[in-house]
């Protein structure tokens, strides 16, 4: 099993338009997410995160294709300079 995790730092001039925007993407996804605000982020403005449990790479790929893709082309057009993302995949170990 595959956590994945999109983390986004929205400046406040920015914030309410894409977590708008973020928020509708988000609820037409086939994919069951988590959607998180970070309570004692380090940046400015505020720290969102999203997650997906993945069982297989593939699944992986079509989340990516279908929101990364699209999440980094509104920021490019619509809130550049103004948001940050970044991702990370993480592999559940047992101990």
């Amino acid at each position: 099993m595959i956590l994945y995790n999109v983390s986004l730092i929205i400046e406040d001039s920015s914030h309410d338009d894409l977590l708008t925007w973020l928020k509708a993407k988000l609820q037409k996804t086939n994919h069951q997410v988590s959607f998180l605000k970070m309570l004692d982020s380090p940046h400015e403005g505020s720290t969102y995160c999203i997650q997906l449990n993945a069982e297989n790479p593939e699944m992986l790929e079509a989340f990516q294709t279908e929101l990364l893709a699209d999440l980094q082309q509104h920021i490019a057009l619509q809130h550049r300079d103004k948001a940050f993302i970044f991702d990370s995949k993480m592999e559940y170990l047992t101990f």
